[in-house]
């Protein structure tokens, strides 16, 4: 199927013809799978990630510029969304594996009172990252969870190095600002 014929079924999709875009689907489904499964690593995590994508792109194809190739259009919502599934998914396992270490070693080594305030000071921690703004939270993440460097960080969310190294500089005043706060409000409660 060449470019010209993919960009005419997008156009008769976006004029209401949803089903222009079972053939677009079915001709791209080998690709986005493999590039899925390269990330993902498994066969039901890539076909789940796949099908995901189809639907990205399919609500997307408002955006789809036809002067480039939408092979290379719809690869990149593939690479980025088995990318972002893969991440959510080795955060969640670290953080399981962490909070199940954690209690393991505080619960042998200390008595519940210190037990319970660790406990606390992970919940604030965790309660304070989640009203930072996305793009401090993601730098935040990416660097002191993921161990990248400012360079990774950067290609992976497109942006300058130096402009990496402000969004973790103000991330990590902004979590500190609100960490402060909850320790003040914890201590007049």
């Amino acid at each position: 199927m060449t470019n010209d014929e993919i960009t005419g079924l997008v156009s008769e999709c976006l004029a209401g013809k949803k089903e222009s875009y079972e053939p677009i689907a079915r001709y791209f489904q080998g690709k986005i799978y493999r590039i899925c499964y390269q990330i993902l690593g498994t066969p039901q995590d890539a076909e789940d990630a796949a099908m995901d994508v189809f639907i990205k792109a399919y609500r997307s194809l408002t955006g789809y510029n036809s002067q480039y190739t939408f092979s290379s259009w719809i690869s990149r919502i593939a690479v980025n969304h088995s990318i972002s599934v893969f991440r959510r998914r080795k955060l969640e396992n670290d953080y399981f594996t962490q909070q199940v270490s954690n209690q393991v070693l505080s619960t042998d080594n200390q008595c519940p009172e210190k037990v319970f305030i660790s406990d606390c000071r992970e919940s604030d921690l965790s309660d304070a990252l989640e009203t930072l703004s996305v793009k401090f939270r993601t730098a935040l993440m990416l660097k002191y969870q993921e161990n990248l460097s400012y360079d990774q960080i950067g290609k992976i969310l497109d942006i300058p190095v130096n402009t990496v190294g402000s969004l973790i500089l103000r991330g990590k005043k902004d979590l500190r600002k609100k960490l402060s706060n909850t320790q003040t409000l914890n201590k007049g409660a």
